[in-house]
């Protein structure tokens, strides 16, 4: 078997339920920063997934996935956090990838209209090392 190229947002990961209105106040989750795949990768660039926002590497599997409810009337704002220089993916529940923002000594997604449903999340690193992480979300009224 064909070791992966890129993430894949079809394995499995460790899955949290979150809201809306509870993420008024930010929640924060421990996870790893794991470097597999060297990004930009060709699977990538071959579906037409921006590829110019982010250099380094991310893990295949998903870091983490939320289950998220109750998301219309906010904007949702995902943050990783780590020493080992994090880099950030984010893939919505209708399918569209967000890349990371460095900003505030970490990296930074401001999803607008995030949809009800899975969102997953890649926390990686800018260099090929692994640490501990923690990805914050963070909602805020529109």
């Amino acid at each position: 078997m064909a070791q992966a190229s890129c993430p894949d947002p079809f394995l499995p990961a460790e899955t949290y339920n979150a809201t809306g209105p509870d993420l008024i106040a930010p929640q924060s989750w421990a996870v790893q920063a794991t470097a597999e795949a060297q990004v930009p990768c060709a699977d990538w660039a071959e579906n037409d997934v921006l590829t110019h926002e982010l250099v380094g590497y991310l893990p295949i599997a998903p870091s983490a996935v939320f289950n998220l409810e109750g998301m219309a009337p906010h904007i949702l704002m995902v943050m990783a956090d780590a020493q080992c220089d994090p880099i950030l993916a984010v893939r919505s529940g209708d399918g569209l990838w967000h890349f990371g923002q460095s900003a505030n000594d970490r990296q930074e997604v401001v999803v607008w209209g995030a949809p009800d449903g899975p969102l997953q999340v890649w926390v990686g690193s800018a260099r090929q090392t692994s640490c501990d992480a923690t990805v914050i979300l963070e909602t805020f009224d529109r």
